[in-house]
């Protein structure tokens, strides 16, 4: 059995948790600085599955996308026109498996004619684009 004081200090500890449990969101914020987490500013595109024959040859390969776009707003308009996002990859991924495996030249020279290609189709919205899986 516990001492009164105890029994005190529980209702006590108990009638204050609500509160502090209200708080906390608020509390966390401010300690942040109110800023926004950085992760909503992230697309996930894909995994495109690239089969085609280059000369009498089978070539596969298989490709998935992270697009950052620069605001919240960015990344809505980015989500909400994800099969015009489909019709720009496609075509640029086939060219980027066309010799067979991509070097990193030819990555690097995808990604920069995505990000032109996407700026230009939805007005200087995208910011970086990164490679989640190559096969």
């Amino acid at each position: 059995m516990l001492p009164r004081t105890s029994h005190l200090l529980l209702a006590a500890l108990l009638a204050c948790a609500p509160i502090a449990i209200a708080f906390a969101p608020a509390a966390a914020s401010a300690a942040s600085g109110g800023k926004q987490d950085s992760t909503v500013r992230f697309v996930n595109v894909g995994p495109y599955l690239i089969n085609f024959f280059l000369d009498e040859k089978p070539v596969s390969g298989r490709l998935a996308l992270t697009i950052e776009a620069k605001d919240l707003n960015a990344r809505t308009a980015l989500t909400q026109n994800s099969q015009l996002i489909d019709a720009m990859v496609l075509p640029l991924a086939i060219d980027l498996y066309s010799d067979g495996r991509p070097s990193q030249q030819r990555i690097r020279a995808f990604k920069l004619k995505l990000i032109d290609a996407l700026n230009r189709q939805f007005g200087d919205v995208v910011s970086d684009i990164y490679i989640r899986s190559l096969m």
